[in-house]
């Protein structure tokens, strides 16, 4: 009985993906799910117009709106990225009820892989693309905007009261191995993170949040190199999962921390060279760095995983998970100060200017 109520799920679920594609000017030949998980789930289509993906989300519609709105407006930029598929009418999606559908075609390639240098510049080439391309959004009416410009201080302030407040709760539980090494590394951390909070009163910071916001220009929520493939020698990214108002150092920021990470240690000629790849296609001022190197100063990675130990937010990792992941994190933080102590040096190599 179990087995045939699972078939009849099935059935309609499959019955009412090609009602959705009723609304789209294609033939479906077939339709094979590919994944679901945390409320997105995505299917691939063989069509008339070659494999397509189609992608269901449970969000407010008027948020995917305005993220549709940016990735067609990338498309029509020219960024290489997949290209979406309106329906009949013009849509750039479809809600149903309490999720939305889209459909953009299923872009083919290699991964790109964080411990290859040379793609690690074509990721970072891409972002400079990505950013120049964003310039001059207008979103689509009736689609709620996600801005987080203007939010910094507030962001920080938070992360540093819970550090505070976690510091407490780890010095009630000594024998704790993860809480003896948040108790040796947090106050170093939190003289960073108020040196940073206090930089953010600079002009310069003001200055580029306001041209920001005039300029239309946005960034991801989390930029990652999982959404991109090389197609050609070139960076291609398959799909555009969010989008908000901010500063391009949110997603070099993110993006740094990332590949660091996956290398254990923070390697400043490699970060000079990355960020050289970045600005030959999008060039950020000396001040602007300063607000880069500002968001790097800030311990995100030790506030991230010390939320989600102590607030129990990973109930998939084992103790000796969270320790080789912060031991990872510390050894990280840890070796970037150097780099945040060289400013004029690495901007110079940034530019390619001589000392």
């Amino acid at each position: 009985m179990e087995n045939e109520n699972y078939e009849k799920k099935l059935a309609k679920s499959h019955d009412d993906l090609k009602t959705v594609l009723e609304y789209y000017p294609i033939d479906p030949k077939s339709i094979k799910l590919l994944f679901t998980r945390g409320g997105r789930s995505k299917w691939l289509i063989e069509s008339d117009q070659g494999n397509l993906i189609l992608r269901q989300e449970y969000i407010n519609p008027k948020r995917m709106l305005f993220i549709v709105g940016a990735h067609w407006h990338l498309q029509n930029k020219g960024l290489p990225i997949a290209k979406l598929i309106p329906t009949k009418r013009g849509g750039l999606c479809l809600s149903g009820g309490d999720h939305v559908y889209l459909l953009y075609e299923a872009r083919e390639g290699e991964p790109l892989l964080y411990y290859n240098k040379s793609q690690m510049m074509k990721t970072m080439a891409f972002t400079g693309a990505f950013h120049n391309a964003s310039e001059g959004y207008l979103p689509p009416p009736g689609s709620k905007r996600r801005t987080r410009t203007g939010k910094w201080k507030k962001l920080y302030r938070w992360k540093i009261q819970e550090l505070e407040d976690n510091k407490k709760i780890a010095q009630e539980d000594p024998e704790d191995e993860f809480s003896r090494l948040f108790l040796e590394n947090v106050d170093r951390m939190l003289k960073r993170g108020y040196e940073a909070l206090e930089e953010l009163d600079r002009p310069s910071f003001t200055q580029w949040s306001e041209e920001t916001i005039r300029s239309g220009m946005f960034c991801q929520q989390d930029d990652t190199m999982a959404r991109m493939i090389v197609k050609d020698e070139q960076a291609v990214m398959k799909d555009l999962h969010s989008i908000t108002i901010d500063l391009p150092a949110r997603d070099l920021r993110i993006i740094l921390n990332k590949l660091m990470k996956k290398l254990a240690v923070w390697d400043t000629d490699v970060v000079s060279e990355l960020l050289s790849a970045y600005d030959r296609v999008h060039p950020l001022s000396e001040d602007q760095y300063r607000v880069l190197w500002t968001d790097l100063k800030f311990p995100h990675l030790f506030c991230a995983i010390s939320h989600k130990y102590y607030l129990g937010q990973k109930k998939s990792w084992g103790d000796e998970k969270f320790l080789m992941n912060f031991r990872n994190i510390i050894a990280v933080e840890n070796s970037k100060e150097a780099f945040l102590s060289q400013f004029d040096q690495i901007y110079q190599n940034i530019k390619g200017e001589k000392s």
